[in-house]
């Protein structure tokens, strides 16, 4: 019964995910049906657990009921947008290249099967119990399920008590909604959450690459991001980076889709939300939600004489909901005073920066010893340098300019917090970096794909 219970709650996440991309596809945008499926799961989890915070605001308990009910009125939406659409689907099998190796293409599929039938087992088979899992989001997830809703007080004072008490509510309220749903706070299978992750990750990047590739081409990078063993391994210790990674990945691809054709409105405003809910995720989503309104703003400028009025308004409205999405949060927080004590430094500006140069010594240090790490990597980051050494033009054109730009700020990004952080740098980044390489190692392997196609046909 409780495996039973299980599935409906996943399913039930994907129902409103799949239901809200239905409404935002207004002007018919569409997804292949799997996609469709692996971008409903995130983006109706996000929703759903923004829902249970602003129950905070009214103070009213959790249960199965208040938490779908509302979603009803969505359904019937759609059904009325259903009907006036001539019942056409906002999901379709699309494609933009065809061909391949058929004997090839099934080996993959076996081998990716495989791959994530593993990682649900690892996943599965024991409960949370890796160290950041219980102290800082697990514990949060407990005391919602257990006080049946976010206590008034919790950001006040409960939140105090336990490390990293400003980071944001998406998994643990997650957490919390899968214990409501099993009726008791069940560790293990509440961990289905961070596997599902996973292969909906590899679901957006199949699709992704399928667009201007073939199966066998899409296959092959799809299977080298899944066998990638930090990868995978972080879909079983109930971490927060692979969901991180998992919106912030599907963010940016959506918006390189608007970026191929801007009449795609629906692209933009799907990636506004994945976008949102990459801070809604983690403290690094901020940076990753800085890092998408850079490339909004790159890509108008590069393209000033043909953008017109509507694309600027477009990428206005992306920043907005992106800010309105996040500010309730973020308003709380404040109010509460809680920072982030790992980076906060005092007010550091350029100048504090410039005197912490010395630091670079050992963070490109512990940065190669990731590099050339066969162990958790594979060959997948010397692979993408050597590309970036022998096509370095190709990493400028189209659309890879794009992501080798958001490569580039996010390497950018994880420096600057190492050199103003007040914690000792050579712990600071072997403690983290491995994990802060997850974040964008999806998109790397996409630009990978981009950087390749004209040299490898399948």
């Amino acid at each position: 019964m409780e495996i039973f219970l299980l599935l409906i709650s996943v399913a039930a996440v994907t129902i409103i995910g799949w239901n809200c991309l239905y409404l935002l596809s207004f002007k018919g945008e569409r997804l292949y049906p799997v996609e469709g499926i692996c971008v409903s799961y995130g983006l109706g989890a996000g929703l759903v657990t923004l829902e249970m915070f602003c129950f905070y605001f009214f103070n009213i308990k959790y249960t199965i009921q208040g938490i779908l009910m509302p979603w009803l009125l969505l359904i019937l939406a759609n059904l009325i947008l259903y009907i006036r659409r001539d019942k056409k689907s906002f999901t379709s099998d699309r494609v933009e290249a065809k061909g391949g190796n058929r004997a090839l293409g099934y080996f993959l599929i076996f081998c990716l099967a495989a791959e994530v039938a593993f990682t649900f087992f690892r996943a599965m088979v024991k409960p949370i119990e890796a160290y950041d899992a219980i102290a800082i989001y697990g514990i949060k997830s407990k005391i919602f399920y257990l006080a049946g809703s976010i206590p008034q007080d919790y950001f006040s004072s409960l939140a105090r008590a336990f490390p990293h008490p400003d980071y944001p509510l998406n998994i643990p309220l997650f957490e919390t909604y899968i214990y409501i749903f099993l009726g008791n706070l069940n560790d293990q299978l509440v961990k289905i959450i961070f596997p599902v992750y996973y292969a909906a990750i590899l679901g957006v990047f199949y699709y992704a690459v399928r667009r201007f590739a073939g199966r066998t081409y899409a296959l092959i990078f799809t299977f080298i991001m899944a066998s990638v063993s930090q990868f995978s391994s972080y879909a079983a210790n109930a971490y927060l980076d692979l969901p991180l990674t998992y919106y912030y990945f599907t963010s940016a691809v959506l918006l390189f889709s608007w970026f191929r054709d801007t009449r795609r409105t629906s692209y933009l405003v799907i990636s506004a939300f994945m976008t949102a809910l990459a801070g809604w995720t983690k403290n690094e989503g901020l940076m990753y939600c800085l890092i998408n309104f850079i490339v909004v703003a790159v890509f108008l400028a590069l393209n000033f004489k043909k953008v017109k009025k509507r694309e600027i308004l477009l990428a206005g409205l992306f920043v907005l909901t992106v800010i309105i999405m996040l500010f309730p949060f973020f308003l709380v927080r404040s109010a509460a005073h809680l920072v982030n004590t790992d980076v906060e430094s005092g007010g550091a500006g350029p100048a504090y920066i410039i005197r912490q140069f010395y630091k670079l010594g050992p963070i490109l240090y512990e940065f190669q010893k990731e590099f050339f790490g066969p162990k958790k990597w594979n060959i997948l980051w010397p692979m993408i340098a050597l590309t970036l050494i022998f096509r370095f033009r190709r990493a400028f054109r189209g659309i890879q300019k794009y992501a080798s730009l958001s490569i580039a700020m996010a390497v950018l990004g994880y420096v600057t917090v190492y050199m103003v952080s007040r914690l000792d740098t050579s712990f600071f980044v072997a403690k983290t970096w491995s994990r802060f390489l997850i974040h964008f190692m999806p998109l790397a392997v996409y630009w990978l794909a981009m950087m390749l196609k004209e040299d490898i046909e399948l």
